[in-house]
């Protein structure tokens, strides 16, 4: 199907927005940068990569509203003023806009659904900093430690104990993590597989 933004079935970007609107609203939505591109997560598998070299611009778009309602005791307290003073309800949302270019040279405008202003200014800031050059030399000179400490073997992983080291390398995606900040059930927030973690 064509958009005005590009075609969003195009190259290795299927349904990427579906597949965003599709997570539970009760579910916050990662956006992890790499030296390469930004991983888009759910919290238990990858919905989808954006290229890094093909971002063009990121902003935050707020979708908060104010619901105003009358309450039977503000109608008691103020009486017919109650009409003028209605009891406003806030409802925090935003939307993360990243727009990218992907290597066919389609343009897509991707929607990151953020619950509070605090975690929308922060990913914002995230994904800001991770298009300067200087961080992604910084992490691409890290990526290729990563892969070594992933091709330890899972054994080897059993047999280190566990106050060695406070971080962690999945084995498969190669993201290290702090071992205090893993989900609990011992898998990935990147890929979603399992993580051999000994002691905690």
């Amino acid at each position: 199907m064509n958009t005005v933004t590009g075609n969003i079935n195009r190259g290795s970007v299927p349904n990427l927005q579906d597949l965003l609107n599709a997570v539970p609203a009760d579910r916050m939505i990662a956006c992890l940068p790499t030296h390469e591109s930004l991983i888009l997560h759910d919290g238990e598998k990858e919905l989808g990569r954006i290229p890094l070299d093909g971002v063009v611009d990121v902003s935050l778009l707020d979708d908060s509203s104010v619901r105003r309602r009358l309450t039977i005791g503000r109608f008691l307290l103020l009486g017919p003023l109650a009409l003028l003073f209605p009891k406003a309800t806030i409802r925090e949302a935003y939307r993360l806009c990243i727009q990218w270019k992907d290597p066919e040279g389609g343009y897509h405008f991707t929607y990151v659904r953020i619950a509070t202003r605090i975690m929308a200014t922060h990913m914002l800031n995230v994904v800001k900093r991770s298009l300067t050059p200087e961080v992604r030399t910084e992490l691409a000179q890290k990526a290729p430690e990563a892969k070594e400490r992933a091709a330890v073997s899972e054994k080897e992983q059993h047999q280190r104990p566990a106050e060695t080291s406070l971080f962690i390398t999945c084995g498969h995606c190669t993201m290290e993590f702090r071992k205090t900040d893993l989900p609990p059930g011992g898998k990935c927030p990147v890929c979603g597989r399992s993580l051999n973690v000994d002691g905690g």
